[in-house]
């Protein structure tokens, strides 16, 4: 069993920790957030190029109520 200022003890390093650690994690997921931004970017920018041929498979659909 825990002793009350163990516990204490426990919950201040654990506040200091979440201080500590809680820039960092702001800046990794900042940089997450602008590389996904610019791989739409970059996304947008070759889709609108419209010369590449795309190799896909088609099933001809007949309509037989003409």
């Amino acid at each position: 069993a825990l002793k009350a200022n163990e516990k204490d003890a426990i919950e201040a390093a654990a506040a200091k920790l979440t201080e500590a650690t809680g820039p960092v994690a702001q800046k990794m997921y900042q940089a997450q957030a602008e590389a996904a931004q610019g791989a739409e970017a970059e996304g947008a920018e070759q889709s609108t190029t419209g010369d590449e041929a795309v190799d896909a498979e088609f099933e001809e659909v007949k309509d037989d109520k003409k």
